[in-house]
């Protein structure tokens, strides 16, 4: 009975985010004909070709990136000391070298990568670059120091990770605009592809869905306005028709036969062929193709930390903790008096929290409230949270607005109660009250960041954040740990959400 109450919770959730996102794509004609405007402007292939030139300008900024890092780690190594002709020759060729493994990586294919799938293949590829070239080194007799080596690897992260940011920013300009939206058609008429047409009309996607094509002996009629545009067997007049880019396929009304179809018509019109697949956001790092028989199959990984990678992710708790508590320990002393002199209580707040498996442990935070006013507020709804709070002080503003009233959290991580990143730990009060709802959070340990603190922070709604952080607890990885502790400090420097 549990479970099945649990079950209808996420259920209601899931469709509250869903209907909120088709209310919002309601509320938002006028934008998404302006972007259908600017889709509809583009000459045929003009979005492929956008993004050909994509690819090339990160061909040029990754070569511009390995050899900025090289000259600059040779002179930081040798203090000034003139290139011998064998290194210059190397940083000539290392572009080459570095492009060509980026490229085995699939790095430039960038409508294909999220940004977090892109951040763990930028540090792959870098790191057997950084190896290929320690190599070549030792093979032309030349003086690749290991210092070099290092320093190198480590501008080189920093300097590609940066560029591709921009990158990825003009990008999603261009795709909010509509510039940079595949033509789309979507194959099937049931309401799954009224699903998938609502969800690529969403600013933002990269698509414009243009209308349907029905699948052979369809009953279901379209759920929207798009209209049906003819059947499968049509697709190559409709593709040439529509100046079409990309086919979109509801799976669920397909046969193979039918999909078979589709390929074929996509590979004559030279296109390329996407497929939605009924699974939760997932990292297309937990996923893997299988051939079963005739048809192929989606194979999702799960997710368990093995006893090495609990290993991993406590070693890199405790070096990030021990950094940060020894970096900030300088602003303790100043953070305190400041709380001292603006309002009278402790300098520390502590409250029970839930941690992984349920079980609750004392978190500290720096006190940003007052302790002589009394609001009568309901706090245990999930995520609760007040924008605008009577009991907040002055110093307490300031403290939350660059989350520097968690500072004290890093000693949480460094005993084991909470970790660096995970799903944010709530008060023990709203977890009882809601327990079956919040309870699949608890299978990590909490986080002092975490993936809804880096979407949105105070910005997201419960159910978005609740999403949120099943998402992270379903991909978990080192370098999405990584990903987003470096997506932190853009968030806490842009002040996004936080009140």
């Amino acid at each position: 009975m549990a479970f099945g109450r649990a079950q209808r919770a996420r259920q209601t959730t899931h469709e509250n985010g869903y209907r909120r996102q088709s209310s919002a794509t309601v509320q938002q004609p006028r934008l998404y004909r302006a972007q259908e405007a600017a889709a509809a402007a583009e000459p045929q292939g003009g979005v492929l070709r956008r993004y050909h030139h994509i690819a090339m300008g990160l061909v040029v900024s990754d070569a511009a990136c390995i050899v900025l890092a090289l000259v600059s780690s040779y002179f930081l190594r040798y203090s000034g000391r003139p290139m011998p002709g064998e290194e210059i020759a190397a940083i000539l060729l290392a572009p080459l070298l570095w492009c060509v493994v980026f490229q085995t990586f699939d790095l430039y294919a960038t409508q294909h990568l999220a940004a977090p799938e892109e951040f763990r293949r930028v540090i792959g590829a870098s790191s057997v670059g950084i190896v290929l070239l320690a190599l070549g080194s030792y093979w032309s007799n030349s003086s690749f120091s290991r210092v070099w080596v290092g320093l190198t690897w480590v501008l080189v992260l920093v300097l590609v990770l940066v560029t591709r940011r921009s990158w990825r920013a003009w990008q999603w300009r261009l795709q909010l605009d509509g510039r940079l939206a595949l033509r789309t058609l979507v194959v099937g008429t049931s309401a799954e592809a009224g699903r998938l047409v609502e969800i690529l009309r969403a600013r933002g996607s990269g698509f414009l869905p243009l209308g349907y094509m029905r699948a052979f002996h369809a009953s279901h009629p379209s759920a929207n306005s798009l209209p049906v545009l003819g059947g499968i067997d049509e697709l190559d007049r409709v593709v040439q028709e529509k100046a079409a880019d990309c086919i979109f396929v509801a799976s669920t009304g397909i046969t193979l036969e039918e999909m078979t179809w589709v390929s074929q018509a996509a590979r004559r019109a030279g296109i390329e062929v996407r497929v939605l697949a009924n699974l939760p956001q997932t990292l297309t790092s937990r996923l893997s193709l299988l051939k079963v028989g005739p048809a192929i199959a989606l194979a999702l990984k799960p997710v368990r930390l093995s006893g090495r990678q609990a290993v991993m992710k406590r070693a890199f708790d405790l070096v990030m903790a021990s950094a940060a508590l020894l970096l900030s320990l300088p602003l303790w002393l100043v953070i305190a008096l400041a709380i001292r002199l603006d309002s009278r209580g402790p300098v520390f707040f502590h409250q029970e929290r839930v941690t992984k498996d349920g079980r609750i442990f004392r978190m500290h935070k720096f006190r940003s409230m007052r302790t002589d006013v009394d609001a009568a507020l309901d706090t245990t709804k999930p995520f609760f949270k007040l924008q605008a709070d009577p009991r907040l002080t002055r110093v307490g503003a300031f403290l939350r607005r660059f989350s520097l009233d968690e500072l004290p959290q890093f000693w949480n991580v460094l005993v084991g109660e909470m970790s660096i990143v995970g799903p944010r730990p709530l008060p023990a009060d709203q977890v009882a009250a809601n327990s079956e709802l919040l309870s699949p959070r608890h299978v990590v340990p909490a986080g002092v960041t975490g993936w809804w603190q880096t979407n949105g922070r105070s910005r997201v709604t419960p159910e978005e954040a609740l999403r949120l952080d099943l998402f992270y607890i379903e991909n978990w990885s080192l370098s999405l740990d990584l990903y987003v502790v470096l997506k932190t400090f853009g968030a806490v420097a842009g002040r996004q959400g936080a009140y």
